[in-house]
C-alpha cells in the first residue's frame, strides 16, 4: 500500500523536551494522542464490563455497549495505533475466486518510532487479552455464562490483534517460535547465573 512508509505526524507531540525533566508526562511519548487512544479504547471496554451494573440493569444494553467498545478498540488498534506507534499493519481480503488472503506489513525504518511508544503499544496488546481471559475464567467459575460469552468475545478480538501484530513482527511462525524459545532460554540462563542471596537470620542480623 502506497504511503505506508511515510512519516505520518498524526498525534505527534509538540515537544519532547519535558521527557528529560523527570516524572511522567504525555510529552515523553512521540505520539501522545495515539498512545492515549490506544490505552483508552482498551480501558473503556474493560471498565464498562466491570462496572456495567452501575450504569444499567439491562443485560442487552450492557452487551451492546461492551460490543461497541470492543469493536472500536479492535478497529483503532488494527488500523491506526499499530501503524502509527510501531509501524506494523495487517489485514485480509477475499479475491475474486473466494480465497482468503492475509497480509502482514512492517516499516523498514523502525527508528522513526520511539521506543517508549512501542513498549506501551505492546504492553496494551498483551495485557488486554490477558485481562479478558481472566474475566472468562472468573465468569465460568461463578457460573455467569452470559458474562463468560461477553468476556470471550473480548478475549478473541484482543487475541486476533495480538496474533496479527506478532505475525507482522516476524515473517513466519517459525521465526516467532524461535524468538520466544530463545527469549525463554536466555531468561533461564540469566537467572541461573545470578549469585545466590545469602540468608540472614533476622534475630542476629540487628
Amino acid at each position: 500500500m502506497s504511503g505506508f512508509e511515510n512519516d505520518i505526524s498524526i498525534g505527534a507531540g509538540i515537544t519532547q523536551s519535558q521527557s528529560s525533566q523527570g516524572g511522567f508526562s504525555l510529552q515523553m511519548f512521540g505520539k501522545p494522542t495515539i498512545v492515549l487512544a490506544h490505552l483508552s479504547f482498551k480501558a473503556a471496554s474493560l471498565f464498562f464490563y466491570f462496572f456495567a451494573n452501575f450504569f444499567t440493569s439491562s443485560f442487552i444494553v450492557q452487551f451492546l455497549v461492551i460490543l461497541t467498545l470492543l469493536s472500536m478498540d479492535f478497529w483503532a488498534v488494527k488500523n491506526i495505533t499499530g501503524r502509527l506507534l510501531v509501524g506494523l499493519r495487517w489485514w485480509n481480503f477475499v479475491d475474486a475466486d473466494g480465497n482468503n488472503h492475509w497480509k502482514f506489513e512492517s516499516a523498514k525504518d523502525m527508528t522513526r518510532f520511539p521506543a517508549i511508544d512501542r513498549r506501551v503499544f505492546w504492553l496494551g496488546l498483551v495485557v488486554g487479552p490477558a485481562v479478558w481471559i481472566f474475566f472468562v475464567v472468573t465468569a465460568f467459575l461463578t457460573l455467569k455464562f452470559e458474562w463468560m460469552i461477553v468476556a470471550l468475545l473480548g478475549a478473541l478480538m484482543n487475541l486476533a490483534n495480538l496474533w496479527g501484530y506478532l505475525r507482522c513482527r516476524w515473517n513466519n511462525t517459525e521465526q516467532m517460535t524461535s524468538y520466544f524459545q530463545k527469549w525463554a532460554f536466555l531468561n533461564v540462563l540469566r537467572r541461573a547465573q545470578q549469585p545466590p542471596q545469602e540468608y540472614q537470620n533476622p534475630v542476629f542480623s540487628a
